[in-house]
Parts: structure tokens; C-alpha cells; sequence
């Protein structure tokens, strides 16, 4: 596990929130295009898009497909604010954000389940060997991960437990802490993930979150090793 710096999207996301507060914008007013804060920032369109995507996910902003960007009307965004500064003032259990993120994760298996939500097993599929081939490359493993734990979340059909999902998923972010695994850990990851789509399509609630809870275990254990050495 490492103190890793900061990301060039969590740059944009605070210039962009910098930006909304320097010119006073309120909730529906107009925001800048991608084009624009392309240029304005000197980065890539995809690091300026997921910055816009990871803005709305915590109701700062609001993306309207083939309408603009838009500041959001939402009290989500409040919600972030007021754990950002509980960060910033006490701190936060890094055990207590992965006991958050798993109860989510179990959370949206039940209810992918339970709703019986129509899936798109090949779209997951196809995020997972993405992470795969990234595993094998020796790349950044990190966004195929997240792409396809997000869009299980997503897949509950449930706006707000995907929001609430997004801004824990924020406030774990403020700790910039990422577990440092090797490529054989990698591997059973993916193997796991595809575990848990085949569970999803076989209705099997059980096993999804018994390989779910198998998932989670690794960072677990280093916390533990952590706890202890402290």
C-alpha cells in the first residue's frame, strides 16, 4: 500500500470546483463545454471527461447527453461537502471505508438479484478481459477495476444507491491509498469478477457474495498486518 499523488482528473475535478466557486455558479446554470476545459486546463479530452463524470457522480454537476453541462440541483453534492470536511477534521479509518465499500457491493449483488435487473453480461464480460489484458501488460490495473465495480452498482437500477455508491467512492478517493498487488493476486481478481457475473446470470445470490466477501479479503488482510505493526 502507497501514499500516492495526486491524479491529473482529481487536479481537473478541484480547478473545475475552484472554477464554480470563483464565478459564484449556482444549481442550473450553464458550465463550460468539454471542448472548452480541454483547452482552459491543457489536458485530454478523457482525463477532462471522467473529471465531468466523477463531478455528477457526487452531484456537483449535471451532464445532459447532447445538452451541455450543467451545475447540479442536488442535495447530494451537500453530502460530499460534509464529508470531505469530517476528512479533513478527524480523519477516517481506512478499515471503516472497506467495510462501507463491501456492504455496498453485497448490497448491489442482492439487489441485482433480488430485482431480477436485466444485465448486460457481455458488456461486463468485456470490461473484465479489458482488466485482464491491462493485468498482462503490466498497465494500470485501476480503471478496468473500477469500471467494472461501478457498473455493477449501476446495474441495480437504483439512481440513488449508484450516487450514494459514487460519493463513498469519492471519500475514499480524498486518501489516496492504493494496495500494491502482484500479477498472480491480479489474476485471481479477474477470475473473481467473472465469478460473480456467472453467479449474477445464474441467480445464485450465495456464491455472488461469498466471491464478493473473497474479493475484499486481500486489502483486509494487509489493514489487519497494518493495525498490527502500528
Amino acid at each position: 500500500m502507497r501514499i500516492q499523488k495526486a491524479s491529473l482528473k482529481n487536479i481537473v475535478i478541484e480547478r473545475i470546483k475552484n472554477y464554480i466557486s470563483e464565478n459564484n455558479l449556482k444549481p442550473n446554470d450553464k458550465f463550460l463545454t468539454e471542448k472548452m476545459l480541454t483547452e482552459q486546463l491543457k489536458v485530454s479530452r478523457t482525463v477532462v471527461r471522467e473529471a465531468l463524470i466523477s463531478l455528477q457522480a457526487v452531484g456537483i454537476l449535471m451532464i445532459k447527453p447532447g445538452g451541455g453541462i450543467y451545475i447540479a440541483d442536488t442535495k447530494l453534492g451537500s453530502i460530499h461537502t460534509i464529508l470531505k470536511h469530517h476528512y479533513e477534521t478527524y480523519g477516517v479509518k481506512i478499515r471503516e471505508l472497506v467495510e462501507i465499500r463491501k456492504i455496498l457491493e453485497l448490497g448491489a449483488l442482492r439487489l441485482i438479484i433480488e430485482k431480477q435487473v436485466p444485465l448486460d453480461i457481455d458488456q461486463l464480460k468485456e470490461i473484465n478481459e479489458s482488466y485482464h489484458q491491462t493485468i498482462k501488460n503490466n498497465e494500470d490495473t485501476k480503471k478496468f477495476d473500477r469500471l467494472f465495480h461501478q457498473s455493477l452498482i449501476k446495474a441495480t437500477d437504483n439512481a440513488t444507491f449508484f450516487n450514494f455508491s459514487e460519493i463513498i467512492h469519492e471519500y475514499f478517493s480524498l486518501v489516496k491509498i492504493d494496495l500494491i498487488e502482484n500479477q498472480e493476486a491480479l489474476i485471481r481478481s479477474y477470475e473473481q469478477h467473472n465469478e460473480i457475473v456467472d453467479a449474477i446470470r445464474d441467480n445464485d445470490l450465495v456464491h455472488a457474495q461469498k466471491t464478493m466477501t473473497d474479493h475484499f479479503e486481500p486489502i483486509f488482510t494487509f489493514i489487519k498486518q497494518m493495525e498490527e505493526e502500528s
